[in-house]
C-alpha cells in the first residue's frame, strides 16, 4: 500500500526539516528530556552528512524552505572545525542554485565568541532552550552533577544578541510554570527576546511522565496561554509568541481546511539522522526509541539507503499504514483536526501504545488549548460587524467546534 501510494514523484519537495544529530551525547541532565542515549559520545561521521543531504536531493526531496537542523544531544559539543566541514560537505552535494540554510538549537551554555564567529559566518539560525526565570530553569535543567544551568545559558543568549546572530528561545512549559505567566513574559523581555515559542512537557521517549498530567490542567493551561498572548503583546516592544503567529498562518493559508496531514505524520516531511547514519520519519522524536511492531523506527540507514528502497522497507509501510490509520480517526471524531491535522505520531504512540489512536494530553494543550485562546483573541481584535451581518460570519473557537472536517 504505502510503495503504491507515495512513488518517488509523489515526494517531490516533500522535506521541509532535515534534523541531523552530531552527536546524541549531552552536557546536561534535564529531568524531562526525551532522549535515551544522553552518554553517547560517538560523533557522526562526515561521509554520513553528505550522504544524508544526497539523499534528500537526488531523491528532489527538498521542498522551497528546505533547511538542515542540527539538533538532539547537545550539537556544541561537536566542534567547530566538525561543522565547517559538514557545511562544506553539504554545500558541495547541493544542486547549482541552491542554498542551504542551517539550523542549531542549543542549551546555550558553550556560546561564545568562537562560536558566533561561526553563526555569523554562515548564517545559521540559533535557538536557545530557557525555561524562563532562574527558579523555573534551574528546577529541571540541570548539570550532570546537580547544579544549575541557567545563568550560562542566559550568558550565551546574550552573547548572540550582542553579536547580532539570528536567535529565538525555546521554552518548556511544566506544572510549574503555569502561575508564572507574566512573570515569564517579564522575564524574557527584560532580557531584550522578541521571538519565543513554547514546548510542553510530553509523555515521549525516555520521559516517561509529564507534571502536566493531573486533573484541572485544560483550565490552567488555558489561563496561562490568555496570560502570555495578552502580556506579549502589550510588552514594548511586544513578544512574538510562535504558536500564536502558526495559528494566523495557518488561517490565511490558502489550503485552510483542506490538508489532512501536518510535519510529523506525512511521509518524508520531517527526515531524522542519527550519529550512527540511522534515518528515520514522522515524529523525530521516534530516534532511538523501539516498538515491537516497529522494531527501532529505521526507515533506512546511510551513507547506503535510497529512497526507493525506504519506500519498499517493511517498518516504513508498517508505519505508514498505522499513522494513517489514525489520522483518519482523528479525522472522524475531532472538531480540531483542521488545526492539528492528525496530532503527532509519537504521543500517540507515547500516551495510547498504539499509532492508531487519536486525542492526546499532548494534543489537547499544545493544539486544543492554544487554538481557542488564540482564536478567541483574534475575534476580539476585530472591528464591531453590523448587526445584519454577524449571522454570515462564524469565527472563534466556533469555527473548530460546529463544523465537522
Amino acid at each position: 500500500m504505502a510503495g503504491a501510494i507515495f512513488e518517488s514523484r509523489c515526494l517531490t519537495g516533500a522535506t521541509r526539516l532535515l534534523i541531523m544529530q552530531p552527536t546524541a551525547f549531552c552536557n546536561v541532565d534535564c529531568d524531562y528530556c526525551y532522549l535515551p542515549f544522553r552518554n553517547d559520545r560517538r560523533i557522526m561521521s562526515h561521509d554520513i552528512v553528505a550522504a544524508a543531504a544526497r539523499f534528500v536531493f537526488e531523491g528532489a526531496l527538498n521542498a522551497p524552505d528546505f533547511t538542515v537542523v542540527w539538533h538532539a544531544g547537545e550539537p556544541l559539543v561537536v566542534s567547530r572545525s566538525w561543522y565547517r566541514e559538514a557545511f562544506a560537505r553539504i554545500a558541495a552535494v547541493t544542486p547549482p542554485g541552491l542554498t542551504v540554510p542551517h539550523a542549531i538549537q542549543t542549551n546555550g551554555m558553550l556560546i561564545d565568541d568562537a562560536w558566533c564567529d561561526l553563526f555569523l559566518e554562515h548564517g545559521v539560525r540559533v535557538g536557545v532552550s530557557i525555561d524562563g526565570p532562574a527558579f523555573l530553569h534551574d528546577a529541571r535543567r540541570r548539570t550532570r552533577s546537580g547544579g544549575g544551568t541557567h545563568a550560562a545559558a542566559l550568558r550565551g543568549l546574550r552573547k548572540l544578541m550582542q553579536r547580532g546572530v539570528s536567535s529565538r528561545v525555546i521554552c518548556v512549559i511544566t506544572d510549574a510554570t503555569l502561575p508564572h505567566a507574566r512573570e515569564l513574559i517579564a522575564f524574557f523581555h527584560d532580557e531584550g527576546v522578541t521571538d519565543l515559542g513554547f514546548n510542553i512537557e510530553e509523555v515521549e521517549g525516555a520521559n516517561a511522565s509529564s507534571s502536566l498530567a493531573r486533573p484541572g490542567v485544560i483550565e490552567d493551561f488555558r489561563a496561562f496561554f490568555e496570560a502570555v498572548l495578552e502580556s506579549a503583546e502589550s510588552a514594548n516592544p511586544p513578544l512574538r509568541i510562535r504558536e500564536y503567529r502558526n495559528m494566523l498562518a495557518m488561517l490565511k493559508h490558502p489550503a485552510f481546511g483542506h490538508l489532512n496531514a501536518n510535519s510529523q505524520n506525512m511521509p518524508f516531511a520531517m527526515l531524522t539522522v542519527a550519529t550512527g547514519g540511522e534515518l528515520f520519519t514522522f515524529s523525530p522524536e521516534l530516534a532511538g526509541l523501539s516498538h515491537q511492531g516497529y522494531g527501532d523506527y529505521v526507515i533506512g540507514r546511510l551513507p547506503q539507503s535510497r529512497l526507493e528502497d525506504v519506500l519498499e522497507e517493511p517498518a516504513f509501510r508498517s508505519m505508514l499504514r498505522d499513522i494513517w490509520q489514525g489520522i483518519a480517526l482523528c479525522q472522524e471524531s475531532c472538531a480540531y483536526f483542521k488545526v492539528c491535522l492528525g496530532g503527532s505520531p509519537v504521543n500517540k504512540m507515547s500516551e495510547c501504545g498504539s499509532f492508531v489512536a487519536t486525542e492526546t494530553l499532548a494534543c489537547k494543550l499544545a493544539n486544543q488549548v492554544m487554538a481557542d485562546v488564540s482564536l478567541e483573541r483574534l475575534d476580539g481584535q476585530i472591528p464591531e460587524i453590523k448587526p445584519e451581518s454577524k449571522s454570515q460570519i462564524q469565527f472563534g473557537p466556533t469555527v473548530l467546534k460546529d463544523h465537522g472536517p
